[in-house]
């Protein structure tokens, strides 16, 4: 049962993501109760930032009861940690917000949402491009320029550099959820039963392309491709719309179509580029959001439906069918 006062958090991992975690539950609203990671000195230089408690292991906080314990944990760790961990937060009868993928393979994806349900609390990914301000233009873009004829997705990571090939495809693989959920949002259908074409030419490069009704979607992975990008762009009959997904922007383009507009489309373009990136800038820098734009929206949709107050900002059905075609891809 969720308290009536403030969520309780507890964060587990406190590396990179963990740090934008808690500092996205404060301003949720949500008090960081719980920091929990390995590293005595990286795990209680967060907590003590919060005035949080500081723990090794999620196993402290297993028997407590959700009222005098936590209300949600969000798990910032390794993919091969997340299945374990996601599953004693909910046997503590905590919510778990858990980063990308949710966990190494739909079976495992679809037994801790069984097992969620069985004990009442929420379970979602942190699909966070699908809470962008950008994102929401383009879905909000599409009636007018729809129908929507292809949906591409582009994404050139530096990660992985130097750790070797199989580093490369994990991190490629690991990815992969982003643009699924960008697919399945835009298109307003599932996207696990597509036929998947998928060409790997080499580690960390990952091309896949499917039909979808009378649309295409398209998605490029790659560790190598330069410079690093993240990138929608939804072709539509009317227009196109461009998402940026590193800054959280985007550009809808009608299409009008006369010689005029031709000549004068790269100035017009670059005109509009530079004035949603610029009000994008002063919009973020006022919120103090200098990276992850998406994040504290979810996590704020979270907390809502965590207090009951509204739907899980990503659904079950959204959650599996997104793993189900990260599956799919991966298998081809």
């Amino acid at each position: 049962m969720t308290r009536r006062g403030p969520l309780r958090v507890a964060i587990v991992g406190a590396g990179l993501m963990g740090r934008w975690h808690a500092r996205a539950a404060e301003r949720a609203g949500g008090i960081v109760a719980v920091v929990i990671d390995a590293d005595d000195a990286r795990g209680a230089r967060l907590a003590a930032k919060y005035g949080a408690r500081h723990t090794r292991s999620i196993a402290d906080i297993s028997g407590r009861p959700a009222d005098s314990g936590v209300d949600v944990v969000h798990i910032c760790t390794p993919l091969e940690t997340h299945a374990s961990l996601a599953r004693t937060a909910i046997d503590v009868g905590a919510h778990a917000l858990v980063e990308k993928p949710l966990t190494s393979t739909v079976s495992e994806t679809s037994a801790l949402l069984q097992h969620a349900e069985a004990r009442g609390v929420l379970l979602c990914p942190v699909h966070q491009f699908l809470f962008q301000r950008g994102v929401r233009q383009v879905l909000a873009a599409r009636t007018a320029i729809g129908p929507v004829l292809h949906v591409d997705a582009v994404a050139c990571s530096a990660g992985g550099g130097d750790d070797g090939d199989a580093a490369r495809d994990r991190i490629a693989a690991d990815i992969l959820p982003h643009p699924l959920s960008l697919f399945t949002a835009v298109l307003d259908q599932p996207v696990a039963g597509f036929s998947w074409s998928v060409q790997r030419t080499s580690a960390g490069e990952l091309r896949a392309s499917a039909a979808a009704g009378n649309a295409t979607v398209s998605l490029l992975v790659s560790m190598s491709g330069r410079p690093t990008a993240n990138s929608l762009r939804v072709i539509a009959a009317r227009g196109t719309a461009h998402a940026d997904l590193f800054h959280g922007f985007a550009v809808v383009e009608r299409g009008n179509v006369s010689r005029v507009r031709k000549i004068t489309h790269p100035f017009a373009f670059a005109g509009a580029m530079l004035g949603a990136a610029s009000e994008n800038l002063a919009r973020r820098a006022l919120a103090r959001e200098t990276a992850y734009p998406g994040l504290s929206s979810l996590v704020a949709a979270f907390y809502a439906a965590a207090r009951g107050e509204a739907p899980p900002p990503i659904s079950p059905a959204q959650t599996l069918d997104v793993a189900q075609a990260r599956d799919a891809v991966l298998a081809r």
